[in-house]
């Protein structure tokens, strides 16, 4: 089933991306920053990249903070996602020049590689090339599917 745009506008989805070295990175958009069509076309592609990142691969690193710690699910998501090598990003929220945008949150000090990743998931993964440097950028802006 594929996400709406009202869909878009109600959860908070959380999708993943391979930059242009082959790392991965996560975003979570708060029902208010852009998602990508590769996400939307696939709810179930999504939730089942979602859920090997969140609850399949194992820690193998440790997290750097790109923000002030708060101790609320997301930080603790995020923080989670880059103790497995996964760059965390999330929408911002305060307005500013980067609104539908997503902010660094937490950064992996030894980040996963696409090559590295498992055939299924690499497969699922193949058309999600966003081109940036997760490692470089602190902003990142996707083109909306809508």
């Amino acid at each position: 089933m594929r996400y709406t745009e009202i869909d878009l506008q109600i959860e908070d989805i959380m999708w993943f991306g391979v930059d242009t070295n082959g790392c991965i990175f996560a975003c979570t958009s708060a029902g208010i920053a852009n998602v990508p069509e590769f996400v939307c076309k696939s709810k179930e592609q999504t939730e089942f990249i979602e859920d090997y990142f969140t609850k399949e691969l194992e820690k193998t690193t440790s997290a750097i903070l790109e923000a002030p710690y708060v101790d609320n699910p997301l930080m603790r998501d995020a923080t989670g996602l880059a103790e497995k090598g996964v760059f965390s990003f999330d929408a911002v929220t305060d307005n500013s020049e980067y609104d539908r945008e997503y902010v660094k949150i937490a950064s992996p000090k030894t980040p996963i590689r696409y090559a590295a990743l498992p055939d299924d998931i690499k497969k699922l993964l193949q058309e999600h090339t966003v081109p940036v440097d997760a490692a470089k950028e602190k902003y990142i802006c996707v083109k909306h599917a809508y």
